[in-house]
């Protein structure tokens, strides 16, 4: 009896995560593409071709995104399901422990979780550098082949500030367009404004086109073709402050981080997105434990629908304390590994604490 309610239980449960997730993916991808279409028909010879080369490449990213939350909501509904039916109520008469009940839910979670985690780095990685590159060439036809790229650049080096749009590898040269650069003095104020249409790398140098300056203390503007910026930024180290790490590999990543730390630059960020590429697939581990208030418990203790509820709160509450324990970390308030790890934790002991006490 136990073997077949392992069966029946599992194949429900994978049933009901299938259905989800299937689920978010469509409904979120369409209102994406409602708020995208307009940008990507706007070049000239777009059409379905690059509407569905979107798709295929956003898909992946709310996959990765919308997998725990669709485990969560799957066990919610198959516990409660089978608590309404009395399912559970028959196995736990015929000897059944709570933890044996929820065995199936857990065998299957953890073959979620590799799957979640194998999806994420060969597929999601991959296709998020590419949309990427995409969005910053506004959506162009034809694009030649992403050597390396980077967006939406913000950093601090050499006593300036340094904003820019995108940056660029290719052909051995590095290109960053849409420069902004902001000298400061030791007080941090700013002692003069650069901006520039793009900023090309060669021999060693960093050479502006189409400069315009400010000095702040006369309010004087002067413009120029060209002029040299005298920064020791290096194109290497500049994608290294740059690392965008939902768009890099673990191996890549963790050469990164190592460089990082050997010119002594802030690598919080980077290793606490490491550490939670790991960390956010196993989160699909504690559903089961946060979720099973829904399926346990005599009726004089709450309608069926308030566990529900419940165990969908205890779950929803968990995601809310992980993206502020991964924020936390990335700013270097708390270390990277309590950033990644904590909650996880947290929620585990308080997953295994709500199992005790229902089997007590």
């Amino acid at each position: 009896m136990q073997t077949v309610f392992t069966f029946y239980a599992g194949r429900m449960f994978l049933l009901r995560f299938a259905g989800l997730l299937i689920f978010f993916v469509v409904i979120l991808q369409m209102l994406d593409l409602l708020n995208k279409s307009s940008d990507i028909l706007a070049i000239d010879g777009a059409g379905g071709a690059e509407l569905l080369r979107y798709i295929q490449l956003r898909a992946p990213q709310i996959v990765s995104q919308f997998t725990p939350f669709a485990a969560l909501l799957a066990i919610v509904l198959t516990l409660a399901g089978l608590s309404h039916t009395s399912e559970i109520t028959v196995m736990r008469a015929a000897g059944m422990s709570v933890n044996r009940v929820l065995m199936p839910f857990g065998f299957m979670c953890a073959l979620i979780m590799v799957a979640h985690f194998t999806f994420h780095e060969t597929v999601t990685v991959k296709s998020s550098e590419a949309l990427d590159y995409w969005e910053a060439n506004d959506y162009a036809l034809n694009l030649p082949e992403d050597q390396e790229t980077r967006t939406n650049i913000r950093l601090s080096f050499d006593s300036e500030f340094i904003e820019a749009e995108s940056a660029e590898l290719s052909d051995g040269r590095t290109t960053m367009r849409g420069v902004t650069i902001y000298r400061v003095n030791d007080d941090g104020i700013a002692e003069s404004v650069i901006e520039a249409r793009s900023a090309l790398h060669e021999e060693g140098v960093w050479r502006l086109f189409d400069v315009r300056s400010l000095d702040p203390a006369t309010l004087t503007v002067r413009q120029s073709d060209s002029a040299v910026w005298t920064n020791s930024l290096d194109p290497d180290f500049l994608f290294a402050l740059a690392l965008k790490p939902d768009q890099t590999s673990l191996g890549e990543l963790i050469r990164k981080i190592g460089q990082l730390r050997e010119d002594q630059a802030d690598a919080r960020d980077a290793m606490t997105s490491f550490l939670s590429r790991f960390s956010k697939p196993m989160s699909t581990l504690v559903m089961p434990l946060l979720g099973a208030i829904a399926g346990f418990g005599v009726h004089r203790q709450g309608v069926l629908l308030v566990r529900a509820v419940t165990g969908s709160a205890l779950g929803f509450t968990y995601f809310v304390a992980e993206n502020l324990a991964l924020a936390l970390g990335k700013l270097g308030v708390i270390p990277a590994i309590i950033g990644a790890f904590f909650p996880l934790a947290l929620f585990l002991i308080v997953g295994f604490s709500i199992i005790l006490s229902m089997e007590n």
